[in-house]
């Protein structure tokens, strides 16, 4: 029998769709087929032939916008978290994953634990080779999602989204505070992540409840409802806080307050409505607090000045991910999502273990 191995499709050197390959006791396991985050970047499955499974870590499009490509897979079933299945837009084979748990996957011991970044969101590890420990998107910061600590493997993906960043939460607090005070702001966010986060921190510093879209809203009575498994326990308060005092968002009247919008890169949603009014208007500001896209309307308000980009931390910083290898006790460390002119910094970051962009690692 051929030793196991990983094989990265797509995700690695780069910011791009999540896609690996996991070959091992006969089975091949495929983790995340995103697209993205730039509009119409898919990761190139024509040659990976026939998979036994597919595994999703959460519902991001950049991990799970690939799924009308599983006709090139041999239709496999999708193993994901039940809210994450729930809102799928392709419809697939599903099979449910526990928040925190194991399950049999084709024989081979698959654990789950939350991964601190949006709800349904988890990591996963494979009882293969040496141990092999898939972290998809993933957060230790966040007020809002639980993280819980993953068990030892050798080989780690690491969601290195970040690069060498290093400042913490805190620091994007402080950074967004004067916008969150102005008369009128516009965040445009996913309301399946740092919206009802955000949310949460403007309550939590004293200030007046947001506005939230549709989508915002029925995101937080998911996070009190289904998707309750991931929040952090001392969050639920907030939550129910937020249920009752947020104001509606809508299209109509003049911007106040802080609005609360999806999507994130104002590409739809009442973000896109609000954003597009406001082009060439003096208000309300616009921030984004993620991963600009390119072609997007938030680049080009962005190029534009007439938005700002201020972080708000829903991936590992550079401390986070040495702590989470020394945990792990990993030997191989895989880093994705991130720019590789990082590699020297990763190297210096996680030593002993070994750093690898290879397409292909054995396990």
């Amino acid at each position: 029998m051929s030793a196991a191995r990983l094989v990265a499709i797509s995700g690695v050197g780069r910011k791009g769709p999540a896609c690996f390959l996991v070959e091992a006791e006969g089975r091949r396991v495929l983790f995340d087929l995103g697209e993205g985050p730039d509009a119409g970047l898919l990761p190139d499955v024509g040659a990976v032939g026939r998979v036994d499974a597919v595994v999703l870590s959460h519902g991001h499009p950049d991990h799970v916008g690939g799924l009308h490509l599983l006709s090139l897979l041999g239709a496999p079933p999708v193993h994901a978290t039940p809210g994450v299945l729930e809102r799928l837009e392709h419809a697939v084979d599903g099979r449910p994953l526990p928040s925190r748990g194991e399950v049999d996957l084709l024989g081979l011991r698959l654990r789950t634990g939350r991964s601190g970044h949006a709800p349904g969101g988890v990591w996963l590890h494979l009882d293969v080779g040496d141990g092999f420990l898939y972290l998809g998107d993933a957060c230790v910061e966040s007020m809002l999602y639980a993280f819980d600590p993953p068990p030892p493997a050798a080989t780690v993906v690491l969601d290195a989204s970040y690069g060498a960043y290093d400042a913490p939460l805190l620091d994007c607090m402080a950074a967004l505070a004067p916008w969150l005070r102005a008369p009128a702001v516009l965040l445009p966010v996913p309301a399946g992540g740092r919206g009802p986060e955000i949310a949460l921190h403007l309550l939590a510093s004293g200030l007046a409840a947001p506005a939230l879209d549709a989508a915002n809203r029925q995101a937080v009575e998911r996070l009190l409802g289904p998707d309750r498994p991931h929040v952090r326990d001392e969050a639920v308060a907030g939550l129910e806080r937020l249920r009752a005092e947020a104001r509606v968002a809508e299209a109509a009247g003049p911007p106040a307050g802080v609005i609360l919008a999806a999507k994130p890169n104002a590409t739809a949603g009442l973000a896109a409505v609000l954003a597009e009014r406001a082009r060439g208007a003096s208000g309300p500001a616009i921030v984004f607090t993620g991963h600009v896209g390119r072609g997007t309307p938030a680049e080009r308000l962005v190029s534009e000045s007439r938005a700002v980009f201020c972080r708000w931390n829903v991936h590992p910083r550079l401390s986070d991910n040495a702590a989470l290898v020394r945990a792990t006790g990993a030997r191989r460390v895989v880093p994705a999502f991130g720019d590789a002119r990082h590699l020297e910094a990763w190297r210096r970051s996680f030593a002993p273990a070994a750093v690898l962009l290879d397409r292909v690692v054995a396990l």
